[in-house]
Order: C-alpha cells, then sequence, then structure tokens
C-alpha cells in the first residue's frame, strides 16, 4: 500500500476522505481496510499529483468505516508522536 500512487489508489478507492489538508482514500488490500493519506496542502498544493505516493498509510482494520479526515489522522500523528509521518521519498 506504502508504494500505491495517488491515481491508482483513486481508481480502487471505496471511500474518500477530503478536507483542507489533504485526502484519505479507503481500499480494500491484503488483511483488511487501508487508508492512504495524502498530505499535499503542506506542500502549497490544491491536489495531489497522480504519481504521488501516501504519506502515511493505516490499516489494516476488518472495515472501510472509522477512519480519520486527513485533518484529524495529522493532528492524532503529532499528538502521538509521530514527528516525521510525511513520506521523505518525495
Amino acid at each position: 500500500m506504502r508504494h500505491l500512487t495517488h491515481q491508482e489508489a483513486e481508481r480502487k478507492a471505496l471511500r474518500i476522505l477530503v478536507d483542507g489538508l489533504g485526502e484519505g482514500l479507503v481500499v480494500e488490500g491484503e488483511g483488511g481496510y487501508y487508508a492512504l493519506y495524502y498530505f499535499y496542502s503542506w506542500y502549497g498544493r490544491k491536489a495531489p499529483d497522480p504519481e504521488e505516493t501516501p504519506d502515511w498509510v493505516e490499516g489494516p482494520r476488518p472495515s472501510p468505516e472509522g477512519f480519520r479526515d486527513p485533518y484529524d489522522q495529522a493532528r492524532w500523528l503529532e499528538d502521538n508522536g509521530y514527528t516525521l509521518f510525511i513520506n521523505e521519498s518525495k
């Protein structure tokens, strides 16, 4: 899931979580459901690049429900000590 581009994930997405910070695309994968988070507004953009890989992947979960919106996910990561969760390969 970590290397799935935005374009590929968008085609497979069962749910799309969008807010002012980015997008969370919920897809089905091995072992359950995953949310792939693309935090594009931190780069000064209004949309992710089609070839962009996710900044954070959450899952697997047994259901596609219950994943956080991108802003809430970023806040949760920071509140729980994840200070370097942006995909460093970008």
